[in-house]
């Protein structure tokens, strides 16, 4: 199969770049505003209070947020099944 060329001296024209300048859109100057909800600032509060644990709750913690770090914490998927339909057959 052969393919001519185009032999259109105009094709050019049609190509050529365009310089047009970018439209200037004034945007008016805000300022952003954070409200925080009940919700988030409960979750605030827990924060806080995990901070007041005792010693032996907080080296807990820490072990397992360590342990789930390395990889190493390992989930009982039995356990938790068992646990929500306790849950589910007290209500």
């Amino acid at each position: 199969m052969k393919i001519n060329p185009i032999m259109n001296p105009n094709i050019q024209k049609y190509y050529q770049p365009v310089n047009m300048a970018p439209a200037k859109v004034d945007v008016p100057i805000s300022r952003d505003e954070v409200t925080l909800s009940e919700e988030a600032l409960s979750c605030s509060k827990v924060r806080t209070e995990v901070e007041y644990r005792t010693p032996e709750e907080r080296a807990y913690i820490a072990e397992l947020t360590n342990a789930v770090r390395r990889g190493e914490y390992r989930i009982d998927s039995d356990k938790i099944a068992d646990k929500i339909l306790e849950s589910v057959w007290r209500k």
